[in-house]
């Protein structure tokens, strides 16, 4: 399909745009001059770019039909962006847009990598990557063979059953897997078991996994320095250690509000060539360690400090993640999507089947072994779990707990121990890992305009209790 299309959605949360008169905006633009239009245009960029990069990815790497990525992925819509256009090319597997002629963006998507905006460029050209074989789960459904019977099926099917009727879930898929089998597994319309999902911030706990493989061959030491170059000679933040980057409190000034499209956040994963490069720029406002202050920025310095540490080393960036770590659990349709620089946006970007998530999360229920092979180090898993000092307990190394906190804070999911953990995104993405039962449920969803945990949550304590 080769068209342009007009879109009648523009922000999805968490962008959403105040609404503003056609007519205003041009009254904006004679007042302010260059100035405000370089602004204005900036702003239309992060929303144009969004639109394109996920329409991309959803229609290109996720196989979906275009016509439905366009109606059900973009809305709260403002009325200057009614007359956003899309332009899907099928040939070229690319997507791009604008709106009112502003915010001009281009997706491109490339095999094995998925879609990256084209930003300050073509992105840069990248080895090619194949995906490894598949090890399939194995299967302990109801009415197979090897259904079990510390497995509760009908509280089971009864909580996903009541999950997928809640319209405000907007549940895309649901998969219980209990001791590495499958025991239910459900999608919605338009989904499926081979249908790779988006990732959002899991992401982040891919990230880490990448660094757990990287410490386990030697390449790196959570403990030491990170190697940022802008920090050369920069005392302060030269001792910014690789596990303050990993948990959350590296003490770098980073505007983290979704809501504002000029913010750090908007700006690195939708107008910037190189995502890692926005907060390796960023100040030291405290000191490292003693503050936890949730940063996507700080994943994609990771990432683009890891791509340095194992490309000087000899080690190959691009297909590490496949070679040390999918390839070994059999999870083949994990695809990571770069920047226009080539480093991946370990925040934010990661493909998955629900099965392949699932792998995921017994890599760390098995102590970081696969097939008796030690991919992570011995007690990764435990260090991920293991609450940053300043997180009053909810957050660990790129992975979120199960923790109740000061103050009479409830943990996320009343009725599961509190030494589940999870990747978690936004809208709703989550693998829980619950080590006492040997239990990960993914979820995957669309839950917008309302904080997805609270909805979610008497999803996952009604099958952890079906579960013995």
């Amino acid at each position: 399909m080769d068209s342009a299309r007009r879109s009648d959605h523009y922000f999805s949360a968490p962008f959403r745009a105040k609404p503003v008169s056609t007519l205003a905006l041009g009254a904006l633009v004679v007042a302010g001059g260059a100035y405000a239009l370089a602004k204005l245009n900036a702003m239309a960029g992060v929303g144009v770019g969004y639109m394109t990069k996920v329409a991309c990815s959803e229609i290109f790497l996720a196989g979906r039909d275009p016509q439905v990525v366009i109606d059900a992925e973009f809305n709260d819509i403002s009325p200057v962006l009614d007359r956003a256009r899309l332009e899907i090319d099928a040939e070229r597997k690319s997507v791009s847009g604008s709106v009112l002629g502003f915010g001009r963006s281009r997706a491109v998507y490339r095999n094995g990598y998925g879609c990256t905006l084209a930003r300050g460029g073509e992105p840069e050209p990248l080895p090619a990557l194949e995906p490894g074989a598949d090890k399939p789960l194995a299967d302990a459904r109801a009415g197979t063979p090897a259904m079990r019977d510390d497995v509760d099926y009908a509280a089971i099917e009864a909580a996903i059953d009541a999950a997928f009727a809640d319209a405000r879930a907007a549940t895309r898929a649901l998969l219980v897997v209990k001791d590495g089998a499958v025991v239910a597994e459900r999608y919605a319309d338009g989904f499926s078991a081979g249908t790779p999902l988006l990732s959002w911030s899991m992401a982040k706990s891919v990230t880490a996994t990448m660094l757990g493989a990287a410490v386990h061959e030697g390449l790196l030491d959570i403990a030491a320095p990170a190697p940022v170059g802008e920090w050369a000679n920069d005392k302060a933040r030269a001792a910014i250690v690789w596990n303050n980057l990993l948990q959350m409190q590296s003490g770098l000034q980073f505007s983290e509000v979704y809501e504002d499209p000029g913010s750090d956040v908007s700006k690195m994963l939708f107008l910037a060539r190189d995502a890692g490069a926005v907060a390796a720029k960023k100040k030291l406002i405290r000191e490292p360690g003693t503050y936890w202050d949730y940063s996507s920025g700080t994943t994609n310095l990771i990432q683009r400090t890891l791509r340095g540490t194992l490309e000087a080393k000899g080690a190959a960036y691009h297909a590490f993640a496949r070679d040390r770590i999918f390839g070994p659990i059999g999870a083949a349709s994990f695809v990571l999507e770069p920047d226009a620089s080539g480093t991946f946006i370990g925040s934010s970007f990661v493909y998955a089947t629900a099965r392949d998530w699932a792998k995921l999360g017994f890599l760390y229920l098995n102590d970081g072994m696969a097939d008796g092979v030690r991919i992570l180090p011995e007690g990764w898993s435990r260090y991920v779990a293991t609450p940053a000092s300043a997180s009053d307990g909810f957050y660990g190394a790129q992975f979120w707990l199960n923790r109740p906190g000061r103050n009479g804070r409830e943990k996320y999911i009343p009725g599961v121990p509190d030494d589940a953990y999870l990747m978690a995104g936004h809208e709703g993405q989550y693998v829980l890992i619950i080590p006492d039962k040997r239990l990960v449920v993914v979820r995957a969803g669309m839950t917008r305009g309302t904080e997805p945990m609270p909805i979610v949550a008497p999803t996952f304590a009604a099958i952890y209790d079906a579960v013995r």
